[in-house]
């Protein structure tokens, strides 16, 4: 069975991470449309709010089934609609074991996020890359 600081340590690395990109060259802003850059900078400042929401639940969701989990990461990307809704769900990379990925899936789907910025909507839905690691 996993101690305490094992779920703190798990809780700890909660992370994110962004999809790469190429480097685009930048376009001056002639009209009243929103730039990427704008878009990015809005996305980033919301990223801490995604973490926010899932960091609290992380230990007590974790720790009743821990053993049943493999150490590895699950990288996700979910997407939220206008309201903070969970739109959809896709896993990208797993290196622990098909019931940690389900599970990271129930609990994002289980969470309530704050409504994302409208400028940082496609669509009307915001992609959010994130990484689940166990140890």
């Amino acid at each position: 069975m996993f101690t305490r600081p094992f779920l703190l340590i798990a809780a700890a690395l909660l992370t994110s991470h962004a999809p790469a990109r190429a480097a685009e060259p930048r376009k001056p802003q002639t009209t009243a449309k929103k730039s990427k850059g704008g878009s990015a900078r809005l996305i980033a400042a919301y990223m801490p709010k995604v973490k926010a929401a899932l960091a609290p639940r992380w230990a007590a969701a974790l720790e009743p089934r821990a053993t049943e989990f493999t150490r590895g990461i699950v990288k996700v990307t979910f997407r939220l609609d206008a309201e903070g809704k969970v739109t959809d769900f896709a896993v990208v990379a797993n290196t622990s074991n098909e019931a940690f990925e389900k599970f990271c899936e129930q609990f994002v789907r289980e969470t309530q996020f704050e409504p994302p910025p409208a400028g940082a909507l496609t669509d009307g839905q915001l992609e959010i890359p994130f990484t689940f690691t166990i140890l």
